[in-house]
């Protein structure tokens, strides 16, 4: 009775020389120029993710380097070296898995056998595997042998994780990156590997295998594997999509033609069926984001690629999308795919984020309209205002004759901090539609008309009428030069912060100075040392209030028994005066 069981297509189909090797050409090249020229390097880094080849190049490479008719890129494969190597039992290839044999002791005995000569071939082979798992002792103890190697001895080693190897000990290898490979190529091998083992299927189950492996072969071979039982011989495309769990993609075009046409309707019913059919949300994102890539590629090329198997659905949709469209699609669709776990439940998150596409479309706002204006009654209700303050707060203003305009410059630019608006704030309104008018404040408008001086300067940047960064910058200027030519003012001022010296500012401070005045002035700052200011005035009196406030505590009898009778101290920089002198509280 015969027992042998079939061998799996990845070992069937494992590579035994460089040219059946399926991908890796900028490897394969590098190496095969070694061997011909007899240049071979001590030790190999070969890098990559699971299934590309990192092992198999590595007894390749072994077989090339111990074949019997001697070192080339091509081993014969027939004598007993290439033989025993392909079959794991050649004496001087040891394989190590660094996951399992990570501890120093280990890689101290491995290393300590490299000393000796080969027992049956050219080179003593050390390949080990998933380098990375090894502890920082035993990469420590294998640095010593990568330094100063035995001519007998090649080491190839293989990771999916180069990050986590020492700098030091990648130093000392050549260094290869092993590359995923293309849907489109895995697709074309695994016909080739389909047609020789006789089995027959359809293109399409090959597309849906080869993109489910995500470039590794062996897990391409494998999922083929898998087909081949599940579909007892035949790998359909049916077959496959049911097996794997893939999206169909006429669902993906459905909602994709739903979305060109801002049918929002239509969008939430397709949501609403693929919650039933207990479809993969986040694999539909994918395919919307992978499809939004194809059509923006296609938009900038010139066309889709010929070779494309959904060319006629995509033709149809390239025209309903412009490029702002595919470029928000894409967007939408790559967060929601990273925000999906965020959501209450993951057909909330997918249903939004179509809406999200649907909304945010440029120019498709019209596609979502409310059935009904909101009442003016909820409108007013949502608008919050502050009441008016009762008449007792207001401090009685004298009637006066109206004051010259300023200019609309002073008016417009409100540039006063939250904590100078409360007095500002608009009054309720008994009607919403009649525009809120904010009331003027009333100034002390110069009663004498005469010129400030260097003298009163300071206390008339204090009067003037003006707010914010007009207000900083009054109290920061010093005057330099008045003078009045008919009914209009001339004033210099001098400031030491360049901004104020902006034409924008002085376009306000003139409509300040000019409504204080009652009368037009035309104002040149110029930058420079400022002394004779408000502020410098104010900081003056505040020091002088402080060095009293400190005198009197020195003098004050109660502090004084405190200190004698428990030790105390006054702690320097935190005596504080009782009245507020200017702006600071000190």
């Amino acid at each position: 009775m015969n027992q042998t069981a079939s061998q799996a297509l990845a070992r069937k189909w494992r590579p035994r020389d460089f040219d059946s090797l399926v991908g890796q050409a900028h490897v394969v090249k590098a190496l095969s120029h070694a061997l011909d020229n007899q240049r071979l390097h001590h030790a190999y880094l070969f890098t990559g993710t699971r299934g590309v080849g990192k092992t198999t190049i590595a007894r390749i490479l072994a077989r090339a380097v111990n074949c019997e008719q001697g070192i080339s890129r091509t081993p014969c494969g027939k004598c007993q070296a290439c033989v025993e190597i392909s079959q794991g039992r050649f004496v001087d290839l040891l394989e190590v898995d660094a996951a399992t044999n990570t501890r120093v002791d280990e890689m101290r005995a491995l290393l300590e056998n490299a000393m000796y000569a080969p027992t049956a071939g050219r080179y003593k082979v050390y390949v080990i595997d998933e380098v990375h798992m090894l502890s920082t002792s035993a990469f420590n103890a294998m640095l010593k042998t990568l330094e100063e190697p035995p001519g007998h001895v090649l080491f190839i080693l293989a990771t999916t994780d180069p990050q986590k190897i020492p700098a030091t000990v990648l130093s000392r290898c050549l260094q290869f990156a092993l590359r995923q490979l293309p849907p489109d190529q895995l697709a074309d091998h695994l016909a080739h590997i389909l047609s020789e083992e006789q089995i027959a299927f359809e293109p399409g189950a090959l597309r849906l295998l080869a993109k489910a492996a995500r470039g590794s072969v062996r897990d391409a071979l494998s999922l083929t594997d898998q087909a081949i039982a599940y579909s007892a011989g035949h790998v359909t495309e049916d077959t496959v999509r049911t097996m794997l769990g893939a999206i169909d993609q006429q669902v993906v075009h459905q909602l994709l033609q739903a979305l060109a046409q801002g049918d929002g309707k239509a969008l939430l019913e397709l949501s609403n069926a693929l919650a039933a059919a207990s479809a993969p949300f986040g694999a539909i994102l994918d395919e919307l984001a992978a499809i939004a890539y194809r059509l923006s590629v296609a938009h900038f090329a010139g066309g889709l690629d010929a070779d494309d198997p959904d060319q006629a659905a995509l033709q149809n949709l390239q025209g309903a999308f412009g490029a702002e469209d595919l470029q928000l699609i894409y967007q939408i669709a790559t967060h929601a795919r990273a925000e999906l776990h965020l959501a209450p439940e993951e057909h909330i998150g997918f249903s939004m984020a179509l809406v999200r596409m649907l909304a945010f479309k440029p120019g498709g706002q019209a596609a979502v309209t409310r059935s009904a204006p909101l009442a003016p009654a909820v409108v007013k209700a949502t608008v919050p205002v502050m009441a008016a303050k009762p008449a007792v707060a207001q401090s009685p203003v004298p009637k006066a004759a109206p004051q010259a305009a300023a200019p609309a410059v002073a008016d417009d630019f409100d540039e006063s901090p939250p904590w100078d608006t409360a007095d500002d704030l608009p009054v309720a309104q008994s009607q919403l539609a009649a525009p809120a008018i904010k009331p003027q404040p009333v100034y002390n408008q110069s009663a004498s008309g005469d010129l400030p001086s260097a003298t009163n300067w300071p206390q008339v940047s204090q009067e003037v009428p003006a707010k914010g960064l007009t207000r900083q910058a009054l109290v920061q200027a010093e005057l330099v030069e008045a003078s009045r030519e008919g009914d209009v003012l001339q004033i210099v001022l001098r400031t030491a912060i360049k901004a104020y010296t902006e034409a924008s500012m002085v376009t306000r401070l003139e409509g300040a100075l000019g409504q204080y005045y009652g009368s037009t002035v035309r104002l040149q700052m110029q930058f420079g040392e400022a002394q004779q200011t408000a502020h410098a005035v104010q900081s003056e009196t505040r020091r002088q209030a402080l060095e009293g406030a400190k005198q009197a505590l020195q003098e004050d009898p109660f502090l004084k028994d405190i200190q004698n009778l428990m030790g105390a101290t006054v702690v320097s920089g935190s005596e504080r005066t009782l009245s507020n002198t200017g702006p600071a509280d000190i």
